[in-house]
């Protein structure tokens, strides 16, 4: 029989950390945190970058629209009326697109009310100017588009079928057709959307604006193809 050794009483001992393992510790966590502030703050001015760049080209865009059609009202020179007709048709295109992108990312990131007050206040702006270039461009050059204004509110229910109607056309015609979104939910906060909802007294919602004439309910396919139909020429699917 084998004599079972001595049991040795096993002292447990507490585990020691060093108080430099706690400091070390400490700084890898305020750099992780400074790393990940610091990254936040770059994505940020990158986003308010992008958003300055698509608001100073759109600005610059605009200028040049301005003065093409100056100079042709000073100078009566028709032959320059293809360049601005090309010009505003690609202005109003990318307006559509960088200024709704711009939007949606606002929304996206929760920014500050204010800051999205401003946004779609520009868009607004925007879509009146080139609105009021594309009217003025149209009678100067007898230009073979149909600026069309069309007032909406966000919580109008039949205004979303209007709008789907709207871009079955866009697309339909292409550059032949121009359509300018005026959210009237911003009157208070933008002078422009109260002026020119007044001028044509808007009421009811949505409305069309198509050769200074109003529209008001939703405009049917067939009723509003005959409208664009009738300011067009030589347009196949006219025939």
């Amino acid at each position: 029989m084998v004599n079972e050794p001595e049991k040795e009483e096993q002292k447990v001992t507490p585990r020691k950390i060093s108080k430099d393992k706690y400091i070390m510790a400490g700084i890898i966590t305020f750099l992780v945190f400074s790393l990940g502030l610091t990254l936040g703050l770059i994505f940020e001015d990158q986003r308010y970058s992008l958003i300055d760049e698509v608001n100073m080209e759109q600005e610059v865009k605009s200028l040049s629209l301005q003065l093409q059609y100056l100079y042709l009202d000073a100078f009566s020179n028709q032959d320059n009326c293809p360049l601005l007709a090309t010009t505003l048709r690609e202005t109003v295109k990318d307006l559509d697109s960088s200024l709704s992108k711009v939007i949606t990312y606002e929304e996206e990131n929760k920014v500050s009310e204010l800051r999205k007050s401003l946004v779609l206040r520009r868009y607004v702006i925007d879509n009146l100017r080139y609105w009021l270039l594309a009217t003025e461009s149209k009678r100067k050059c007898d230009l073979n588009i149909v600026p069309i204004l069309y007032f909406y509110t966000p919580d109008c229910p039949s205004c979303p079928n209007q709008g789907t109607i709207l871009s079955y056309f866009k697309t339909l015609f292409g550059e032949h057709v121009l359509v300018f979104p005026i959210n009237l939910a911003l009157q208070e906060e933008e002078p422009l959307v109260e002026m020119i909802s007044l001028q044509y007294n808007v009421t009811k919602y949505p409305t069309l604006i198509i050769n200074n004439k109003k529209y008001e309910g939703v405009m049917q396919k067939e009723a509003l193809q005959k409208i664009i139909c009738a300011s067009l020429k030589n347009i196949p699917q006219c025939s």
